[in-house]
């Protein structure tokens, strides 16, 4: 059960640790309202999307 759930897991680690590399979307000291933070993900999102992108065509 554990090699099945490390399996499944490690993908989506990996993930999210090339977004936050990417992106450094825990960078949101500065953010004061549900709004701002929601603009300040998706907005992180949105780059670290345009990133994956950028490198997939240009390799």
């Amino acid at each position: 059960m554990s090699t099945a759930v490390s399996r499944v897991r490690q993908p989506i680690e990996a993930l999210f640790a090339w977004i936050k590399e990417k992106t450094g979307i825990e960078c949101a000291s500065k953010v004061r309202s549900y709004k701002g933070l929601m603009v300040h993900v998706f907005g992180k999102l949105a780059a670290a999307l345009f990133f994956w992108n950028y490198l997939r065509v240009s390799s």
